[in-house]
């Protein structure tokens, strides 16, 4: 009798992550102006605490609820910039012949698209473990010739 183990469902990734991201900071900031709201209505601090009950303040609640959606702009806007920055400065390189993609169908050697795209130079030399190979082979091709 062969048991196979369950087959796992693929995980379906959103479209666009940022913005996957951005939905669930902006939903954070929602239950905090509910939250903030909540206070002005129910009054938190004398449920909680014992405290004398205050009258709801629509203008403290609307002056909170300000201060929550500007914070919310700065956070999620910064955060989506800050993301697609990242992404944006990600360079794709071929694993065979190191060459880096430029665009959807152009592919460039890796120290023109560098020197294309920054201040750097190139020059070439070895290391010292590919020079020791380099001389190995030397040395054999040399010895096998005089052989």
């Amino acid at each position: 009798m062969d048991i196979q183990p369950p087959k796992k469902k693929p995980v379906h990734l959103p479209k666009d992550p940022f913005a996957y991201i951005g939905f669930w900071q902006f939903m954070t900031f929602i239950m905090l102006i509910l939250l903030v709201w909540v206070n002005e209505v129910r009054d938190m601090p004398a449920l909680l605490f014992d405290t004398s009950p205050q009258d709801v303040n629509i203008f403290r609640g609307c002056v909170l609820t300000s201060g929550v959606l500007i914070a919310a702009i700065v956070a999620i806007g910064n955060t989506y910039l800050q993301q697609k920055r990242v992404l944006n400065s990600m360079i794709s390189v071929c694993s065979s012949c190191n060459k880096v993609r430029v665009n959807q169908n152009q592919w460039k050697q890796m120290e023109e698209y560098i020197s294309d795209n920054s201040l750097l130079t190139f020059t070439h030399g070895l290391c010292p473990d590919c020079m020791e190979k380099v001389m190995q082979t030397i040395h054999q091709r040399t010895a096998a010739r005089s052989s």
